[in-house]
C-alpha cells in the first residue's frame, strides 16, 4: 500500500468506527506516518490513531501510553488492525477506560484498561496485552 492509500484507509475506518462518538481532527503526520487522526471525546479525553505501511498505532494521553499492531502490506489485515485500534481509541475518548496501578520492581505503574468487542486491553508504558 502507498502512503496515500494508507491515509484513505484510515479515513474510511475512522469514519465507520468513530461515527459521532468523538470529534475527529486530522493532524499532519510526522516522520514515517502516512496519516494521523486525533479523537477528542465530550469529556476531553484525547486519543490518536496513526497508520504507516506496516505499523498501526493507537496513543492515549493519560496515562501516556500506546499500543502497536504490526501488519503486512495486505489491505484487509491493515483494515482489521485499524478497526481494533479505532474501537479502543473510541472507548478511551468516551471516558469508558480506567487506570489501574500495578506493582513492579521499581514501584507502581499505571495500566490503562479498555474493554471493546474484542475483549480487554491492558496497556502500560512498556508492556501490555491486547485481545486478538
Amino acid at each position: 500500500m502507498t502512503s496515500e492509500s494508507d491515509r484513505d484507509l484510515l479515513e474510511q475506518v475512522v469514519s465507520e468506527v468513530v461515527g459521532g462518538a468523538a470529534q475527529v481532527e486530522w493532524v499532519e503526520p510526522a516522520d514515517r506516518w502516512s496519516a494521523h487522526a486525533r479523537l477528542r471525546g465530550a469529556d476531553g479525553h484525547v486519543s490518536h490513531v496513526l497508520t504507516s505501511p506496516e505499523w498501526q498505532e493507537a496513543r492515549f494521553d493519560e496515562p501516556r501510553c500506546c499500543v502497536v499492531i504490526l501488519t503486512s502490506t495486505d489491505e484487509d489485515e491493515t483494515r482489521e488492525a485499524l478497526e481494533k485500534l479505532a474501537r479502543a481509541a473510541v472507548e478511551y475518548s468516551s471516558g469508558r477506560g480506567h487506570v489501574e496501578r500495578r506493582k513492579g520492581l521499581l514501584g507502581t505503574r499505571p495500566v490503562l484498561v479498555l474493554r471493546t468487542t474484542e475483549g480487554e486491553w491492558r496497556i502500560g508504558k512498556r508492556s501490555g496485552s491486547i485481545p486478538y
